[in-house]
């Protein structure tokens, strides 16, 4: 549905906002930082599993995506905006055995290459409104573990490559001189799951509890980014 609705934003901005500007023949480098938050009807929330009369919740709690981004302005209208991220994903495990409960946090890392089509809307002076969406790679290092007395968590990544789209929409204010301040959300889903997570939890020795579940690696993250100010290449005419 989401994903539904950003496809449709763009259409609508293609084909009604003829008198946007963007920044033709620019090519603009900026940094940026996005924490990322859970979002259940997203599908990056908490799952149940249960064996027997143990739960086991497991769920994304949080976690920041940040890196370099590069934009090259192609007309008035649109552009084309890559980069690489590092990606940190923070999932926390916890384990309910009646009064007995497990509370631990395990995290995920990656990185991103993200390739994304912009669409430009111009709402003032310097203020700019921008719609994109795109597709990329998500890189995983390797499998993870947590051990402790009584259980054993381990994620095994499901590939260490895999592709990835995403989609955003944002706001940012163009200064003449210092660049551009940007503030935006991005909502971001492999095609895959990225991770299996296997727990073995152990009540006595002969007593023990399984429980598996796919980490899909989705998220939404509020976008704080700044670019540095690039003036406009000038094409040199033929003598």
């Amino acid at each position: 549905m989401f994903l539904k609705r950003a496809f449709l934003l763009l259409a609508v901005c293609l084909f009604f906002f003829t008198e946007s500007k963007a920044q033709k023949n620019v090519t603009t480098v900026g940094i940026q930082y996005k924490p990322i938050f859970p979002v259940s009807f997203l599908g990056t929330g908490s799952e149940t599993g249960i064996d027997r009369d143990v739960t086991f919740i497991t769920g994304l709690k949080s976690g920041f995506s940040g890196g370099m981004t590069i934009r090259r302005g192609l007309s008035d209208l649109v552009g084309l905006e890559s980069g690489i991220n590092y990606v940190k994903r923070k999932y926390n495990l916890e384990i309910v055995d009646g009064s007995n409960n497990i509370d631990r946090d395990f995290r995920i890392i990656g990185y991103e290459i993200p390739v994304s089509f912009l669409v430009y809307i111009r709402l003032g002076e310097f203020l700019y409104m921008n719609a994109a969406m795109g597709s990329g790679i998500d890189m995983f290092a390797s499998a993870v573990q947590v051990l402790d007395t009584n259980y054993n968590q381990v994620s095994f990544r499901n590939r260490v490559v895999q592709p990835a789209i995403h989609a955003n929409l944002g706001w940012e204010w163009r200064t003449e001189k210092s660049g551009y301040i940007y503030l935006g959300f991005t909502y971001h889903r492999p095609f895959e799951f990225i991770y299996l997570n296997k727990t073995e939890y152990r009540r006595s020795t002969t007593d023990v509890y399984f429980n598996e579940r796919k980490l899909n690696g989705s998220y939404l993250t509020l976008d704080l980014r700044y670019y540095f100010h690039e003036d406009p290449e000038v094409k040199k005419k033929k003598k």
